[in-house]
């Protein structure tokens, strides 16, 4: 049976969250049936979006080695990062990783491209996922068609998303305005933060809304529940940089 590494903390309750989808989507009927897991809250890692915009992001892979320390130690057989702005520095953290590690941003436009090929797609994320044009490199390599919100919905996206990591509430009624706005004429919402990933969104958003880390539980499983031969036939497609 394979072994997960889940790097979380980044927030605690997107961490928490992820696991539990794992949980849900995988096919068993026993305890035994689900794959080990090691869940890393290690919420002391630095603000992503403060380590993108300072050009540093030295003390932001520094604790996150920490974590790939331990399930190297562990026999972890694939690392799953539950923040959408740190793989800005995915490169960084694949080259010291002696584990495959999953590319959150590279699935997500992958899925986009594969099942919305003529969508226009606006990303809500964190200031520093803008700032670092990390999901527009992806985008770009594919071809989707994938714009930022304007200056002022951004801002409000952000503040959403320190709003959950404040209060841990997962409905923010002040979104649907921007989600109105950008998902006219079959626009596609896709959410590239794990805050707004826990969110309580209303119904009418759930063909309009795309969401990053649903779309990594779907694949981990899928990599995780492999035979060997499926398993590295498959980590090129969910593994490595912008191609």
């Amino acid at each position: 049976m394979r072994r997960l590494g889940i790097i979380g903390g980044m927030g605690p309750l997107a961490g928490c969250e992820f696991y539990r989808m794992l949980i849900e989507a995988t096919p068993a009927k026993c305890d035994q049936d689900h794959f080990d897991v090691i869940l890393s809250g290690h919420a002391s890692i630095p603000d992503r979006t403060e380590a993108v915009e300072s050009g540093d992001g030295s003390n932001l892979i520094a604790a996150i080695a920490e974590d790939i320390e331990l399930f190297a130690q562990n026999e972890i057989d694939l690392i799953a990062m539950t923040c959408n702005t740190s793989h800005t520095f995915y490169r960084e953290l694949q080259e010291i990783s002696p584990i495959p590690f999953f590319n959150m941003v590279k699935n997500a436009v992958h899925l986009l491209k594969e099942n919305h090929p003529e969508r226009q797609v606006t990303l809500f994320s964190t200031r520093g996922t803008y700032v670092s044009n990390v999901y527009l490199d992806y985008a770009k390599a594919l071809g989707l068609d994938l714009r930022y919100p304007e200056e002022e919905d951004k801002d409000l996206v952000m503040r959403s998303i320190y709003h959950v990591k404040k209060t841990q509430k997962t409905r923010i009624p002040q979104l649907d305005s921007i989600l109105d706005k950008y998902t006219a004429d079959e626009g596609l919402v896709l959410f590239a933060c794990t805050e707004l990933s826990v969110l309580d969104i209303a119904e009418k958003y759930h063909n309009k809304v795309a969401d990053s880390m649903k779309m990594m539980v779907n694949s981990v499983v899928k990599l995780m529940t492999a035979d060997e031969k499926g398993f590295q036939n498959m980590l090129p497609r969910y593994t490595g940089g912008v191609e």
